[in-house]
């Protein structure tokens, strides 16, 4: 088991980078944001399916953890997991799951209504020792960029940006606007 790879980012993809760890390039599927260049220490999990092997990292061991509560449950995977934790901080995702928002959860791309459902139902109990903020309440705001197009990778980017006190209309405006950069 590979439990932590540091080293330097030399590429990124779609949902991951390379890390360079000297002599070897791994290959991670991470949630967080990096660029070409940092040193990163990743806490990872392996995943071994029939066709793949594949390495999730995390910047911290409670994002880890919450990485493999995730997968327990039926009918989420690893990467639907990770699109989890991409689209929503991780004490956010814990708020909402706690919550019982389904419509929070389900906002994720690959989450259905009953899945979101089966998240929170076996997942509320389960998060004892991770720290929560309120969901922000910015579900409304998600969907419609997600049903215009948007990758839940780019909002995320921009969601910290917008000001959720004023009005939908103008929260898509300053989105459009910070999208289109």
């Amino acid at each position: 088991m590979i439990a932590r790879i540091g080293g330097t980012v030399v590429d990124m993809f779609d949902r991951g980078v390379i890390v360079d760890t000297g002599a070897l390039g791994y290959q991670v599927y991470t949630p967080a944001l990096f660029n070409l260049g940092d040193q990163v220490l990743l806490h990872t999990h392996l995943v071994i399916r029939e066709d793949a092997h594949e390495l999730y990292g995390f910047q911290d061991t409670q994002e880890k953890h919450m990485f493999m509560n995730l997968i327990s449950v039926s009918g989420v995977g690893p990467k639907t997991a990770l699109q989890m934790l991409t689209m929503y901080p991780l004490a956010e995702l814990v708020g909402a799951i706690r919550s019982g928002d389904a419509k929070a959860v389900s906002l994720v791309p690959g989450i259905g209504k009953k899945t979101a459902e089966k998240v929170i139902i076996d997942l509320k109990d389960k998060l004892a020792g991770f720290t929560t903020t309120e969901h922000t309440g910015s579900n409304d705001l998600v969907e419609a960029l997600l049903s215009l197009g948007f990758k839940d990778h780019d909002i995320r980017l921009v969601l910290p940006s917008i000001d959720t006190t004023v009005v939908l209309e103008k929260q898509i405006t300053t989105a459009l606007q910070l999208l289109k950069k």
